[in-house]
């Protein structure tokens, strides 16, 4: 029953190595032209457009974002900083407790994240009405759909 401790470790080990270049990559910072910032500001009016959403829907949704901004911003940089520790600690050769221990606080701030996310999600569709939701699931569908024959394409490309 030891091995499900050492794969936990190693997945948590494996996102803490990737997930800094991820969450650098797309910053809150970099906001000019083409940019994450901006990729996002056309995704949000693309979905805007799509599910139809009135000013006011647009309007509290920019302020649940807003509101969650800056919470979302400490949480990057404490996961920046674990991660930090986490390399440091491997490339000195840190012991297994310690890595553990970096592990553990970096698989409960991932925790905390999907919790928030889950929770702005359920923001996003309480202002939605019946329709927008339906129109909503429709477009995950269709994305999971799209996504799934992607994923197919590029399994038998490499076969």
């Amino acid at each position: 029953m030891k091995n499900w401790r050492a794969i936990a470790g190693s997945v948590v080990l494996a996102g803490a190595l990737v997930a800094p270049g991820l969450s650098m990559a797309f910053g809150p910072d970099d906001r000019g032209p083409g940019g994450p910032g901006h990729f996002r500001e056309h995704m949000f009016e693309r979905m805007a457009d799509k599910l139809d959403l009135t000013e006011g829907q647009k309007a509290q949704l920019k302020a649940n974002m807003e509101a969650n901004r800056e919470a979302h911003k400490a949480q990057r940089e404490q996961m920046h900083e674990l991660h930090k520790q986490l390399r440091e600690a491997i490339e000195s050769g840190a012991d297994q407790a310690t890595l553990d221990k970096l592990g553990a606080q970096l698989g409960k701030l991932e925790v905390a994240k999907m919790q928030e996310m889950q929770k702005m999600h359920e923001q996003f569709e309480a202002i939605l009405t019946d329709e927008q939701k339906a129109k909503l699931k429709e477009m995950k569908a269709q994305h999971m759909e799209r996504w799934e024959e992607r994923r197919q394409r590029r399994q038998n490309d490499e076969e």
